[in-house]
């Protein structure tokens, strides 16, 4: 895994729990925000890991002549 794939995860859950931690505590247009961007990240590295594992296959295709 790439280690910017595993910063956009990482990012993603802490900044969803983090925004979950800040709606719970009142300030709900924060904590709103920042789920929003956790999701975000996390839709980033899954897209990432998503090519990562295509290149992997395709690679791997032909390396095997076919």
């Amino acid at each position: 895994m790439n280690a910017v794939t595993l910063a956009f995860a990482i990012l993603g859950l802490s900044g969803f729990a983090l925004g979950a931690m800040l709606s719970a505590t009142g300030q709900m247009n924060m904590g709103v925000i920042l789920m929003g961007l956790g999701l975000a990240f996390q839709v980033v590295s899954l897209v990432r890991l998503k090519r990562a594992k295509a290149k992997a296959n395709n690679e791997g295709r032909i390396n095997a002549g076919g």
